[in-house]
């Protein structure tokens, strides 16, 4: 399997169509979010072991507060804030995708 860009695409559109499908059929958009992460990060410790696991997700915080900071910065210089990640992101991928797609 090569790790390409448009595999990550697809990957990405393919997470996104699972979160909207499940809060379009009733389900907390917060509870859908904190469930697809813990099992993310479950299923990485199994393959990296926990510790990568761990540093992975430190890294993850340490850019989402070089990201507040930015936005920070961008509003005490007067400015409009950007739009939010996945703001423009439209899911057109069809969730059943796995069974069909090999990868």
């Amino acid at each position: 399997m090569d790790d390409t860009f448009e595999l990550r695409e697809r990957l990405s559109r393919a997470w996104r169509a699972v979160f909207d499908n499940a809060v379009e059929a009733g389900s907390p958009p917060d509870a859908v979010v904190e469930t697809m992460t813990a099992v993310a990060h479950a299923r990485f410790a199994e393959l990296f072991g926990t510790a990568a696991a761990a540093s992975y997700l430190a890294l993850l915080a340490e850019q989402m507060r070089d990201v507040d900071h930015d936005e920070a910065e961008t509003l005490i210089r007067g400015e409009a804030p950007g739009p939010a990640p996945f703001d423009d992101v439209v899911a057109t991928m069809d969730p059943a995708w796995i069974e069909r797609d090999p990868l």
